[in-house]
């Protein structure tokens, strides 16, 4: 934040004629004491005759929870035969069981941490006619200065957030070269694109997977093949669990912090995906969509009512 403000914060002396401002109205979530109903795993229309993904195989990283079931959700409600991994064998059982009750087929959960070449082996064996890729996992833990981090933290980062996404995407790469056709999605974060204080290691290499994305793009579109990602934030999952974080008095204030009023859903991103791995997208490669409700759009911009907004680190009522 730089201290300023735009000039329909409303601060009086900025108002013309000396008027002053009127209180702020309520928010329209005020007193809300948690989220939303989660949504249905996808808003887009289905057509069981015309599903998007008919006779694909979609492989997921991290696909047991959090955005990683959202993505898993999405792309078997319209049609994928999806592949996952997670190292939670008892929430991989529950999403394979909501998946089956949603589109009427599980998908093949490969129990193993995919930082483990083995773990990747496994994934290879279970979808070798795989097209459709989504490198989801990642973590911002461990976090804190730089300056009292070590090289311990920075490998256990790098793994987590970049060495799995080059050692996956690695593996399936040849089978979609010889299939003539194939979409990979990479999860980063916006976090890649401003800087992040106390995460200084998870900002570099979720830039990283951004710029991954980009040049693997142009490297392989010759060979029918498009590479994309999302950058998210605020997003309420098992990992970062924005609403309960969130204290109840607080919870009207959620729609200034987000522009667009809430806080993200698996869904959001599961929808996104669908987009960007599907012929909806075709000729959309080398891309990063930012799936964050606003929030780089708006960096350290806050809502005080309909037309007044702060930047000054200060209570927002």
């Amino acid at each position: 934040m730089n201290g300023r403000t735009t000039a329909a914060d409303g601060e009086a002396a900025a108002l013309p004629h000396g008027d002053r401002a009127e209180p702020p109205a309520p928010f329209p979530f005020e007193g809300l004491p948690g989220p939303a109903v989660a949504p249905a795993p996808s808003v887009l229309p289905r057509h069981p005759g015309e599903l998007l993904f008919a006779g694909r195989t979609a492989v997921v990283t991290g696909g047991a929870a959090g955005i990683g079931a959202g993505v898993v959700r999405a792309l078997a409600v319209h049609g994928a035969s999806v592949v996952f991994a997670d190292t939670d064998a008892a929430a991989a059982k529950e999403t394979c069981a909501l998946v089956a009750a949603e589109s009427g087929a599980a998908p093949v959960a490969v129990i193993g941490d995919v930082r483990d070449p083995s773990t990747v082996a496994e994934l290879l064996r279970a979808a070798p006619d795989a097209d459709l890729l989504v490198n989801n996992v990642g973590d911002f833990r461990p976090s804190g200065p730089f300056l009292t981090s070590e090289e311990a933290d920075w490998q256990s980062m790098y793994e987590l957030n970049l060495l799995h996404v080059l050692r996956v995407t690695h593996a399936f790469l040849p089978q979609m070269k010889a299939a003539g056709r194939g979409a990979i999605m990479n999860v980063s974060s916006v976090e890649g694109m401003r800087g992040i204080p106390g995460n200084a290691v998870y900002g570099a290499l979720k830039a990283a997977v951004l710029s991954f994305t980009a040049s693997l793009a142009a490297e392989v579109g010759q060979y029918g093949i498009r590479v994309n990602a999302i950058a998210p934030d605020f997003t309420d999952t098992p990992q970062t669990p924005m609403w309960a974080s969130t204290p109840v008095k607080y919870a009207d204030q959620v729609g200034r912090w987000v522009p667009a009023g809430r806080f993200g859903h698996p869904s959001d991103h599961g929808d996104a995906v669908v987009f960007l791995l599907s012929e909806q997208s075709r000729f959309v490669t080398g891309e990063t969509l930012r799936v964050d409700g606003g929030t780089l759009a708006a960096p350290g911009w806050f809502r005080r009512d309909e037309s007044r907004f702060t930047n000054l680190p200060r209570p927002l009522r």
